[in-house]
């Protein structure tokens, strides 16, 4: 009795050392079951983005979930992303905010790695000598100037300029009554893969070269213009007013309206049709259609030079009509 008892006993303990284990493992194996197994984020301590938004899977690795979940919870947009070039910093915590709007349990999840990620969104440059050299040809084929006579200075834009990475384009926009003579600021309009970025200025000078008419020697108020007195000189037309005469047949035959200086750049406000017709002369109306001519004698009402329109009294008829001036004594309308 006493061996069998013994042996029992023996048997009863060794139950004992295997069961404690067991139980724990099982123990462990149930509680896994029925909480799932966590999925693990390792934070990043740096990224880099090239799009608006920072997605979990920019900035930490996901692990101990299926590929699938794995997968999705990193396609969840946990910040934006800093303007190209610059930087800024998310945290686990901000993360975790993100993630439970988003329906993610995060109870589920362990955080490891950096607390805040350093993330900077990359950037392309402005290239700035291709856009330089459309601008000039942009002002090359819209002015109204010879190519030879033009120089076009420097061409200032901001270069420095930081742009998202994608297919850039670009549109270059004049003013509506641009000269393209002096001071000349353009509008560049900046596209990426097509969708409208910015617009800035570029600003450049243009002279343009060209004969301008010139007084060699001195001339008296009211005095009439000959060949003798003028001359044809390359001036830069930025430096001088919009009316001045480029042609010496423009001037010649004139009267200036006051003292001109040798050396000047003749103005057209500086010379005076000289009057064919003044205020009570008879003249000779001639009214012209491609098949007859027909005459008429008038009262000019007021004073006119060459190719003035003037008001003119038809003295058969005293009617006033509008005529221009073709010679002394001569006016012309057209029926």
């Amino acid at each position: 009795m006493i061996d069998m008892i013994f042996c029992f006993k023996g048997q009863n303990r060794s139950r004992k050392q295997w069961t404690l284990p067991l139980f724990l493992g099982l123990m462990i194996l149930l509680m896994s079951a029925g909480t799932g197994a966590a999925v693990s984020i390792e934070m990043k301590r740096e990224a880099n983005v090239d799009q608006d938004a920072v997605h979990l899977s920019d900035i930490a690795v996901v692990s101990g979930a299926s590929f699938e979940k794995a997968q999705s919870v990193g396609q969840i947009v946990v910040a934006n992303a800093p303007l190209p070039g610059q930087t800024r910093f998310v945290g686990t915590d901000y993360i975790r905010i993100r993630l439970r709007q988003a329906g993610i349990d995060t109870d589920r999840m362990s955080f490891h790695g950096a607390t805040d990620v350093r993330v900077t969104r990359v950037a392309a440059e402005l290239p700035a000598e291709r856009i330089k050299k459309a601008v000039e040809m942009a002002i090359r084929s819209r002015m109204s100037w010879k190519n030879e006579d033009v120089t076009i200075g420097e061409i200032h834009l901001n270069d420095s300029l930081s742009l998202p990475t994608g297919k850039l384009t670009y549109r270059i926009v004049s003013n509506r009554n641009e000269d393209y003579l002096g001071r000349t600021i353009l509008a560049l309009h900046l596209f990426v893969d097509g969708e409208p970025l910015r617009r800035i200025w570029v600003d450049t000078s243009i002279s343009v070269m060209t004969d301008v008419v010139t007084v060699v020697r001195p001339l008296g108020k009211r005095q009439t213009v000959n060949l003798e007195d003028l001359a044809l000189e390359r001036r830069d037309l930025k430096d001088l007013p919009a009316d001045t005469v480029r042609r010496i047949e423009d001037a010649l035959g004139n009267r200036t309206t006051r003292m001109i200086y040798p050396n000047t750049v003749l103005e057209a406000d500086m010379i005076d049709t000289p009057a064919l017709v003044r205020r009570g002369d008879i003249v000779k109306i001639i009214a012209r259609s491609a098949n007859m001519t027909i005459t008429a004698t008038g009262k000019v009402k007021q004073q006119g030079g060459m190719d003035d329109m003037v008001r003119v009294m038809n003295t058969d008829s005293n009617r006033v009509i509008t005529a221009r001036v073709t010679g002394p004594g001569v006016v012309e309308v057209d029926f």
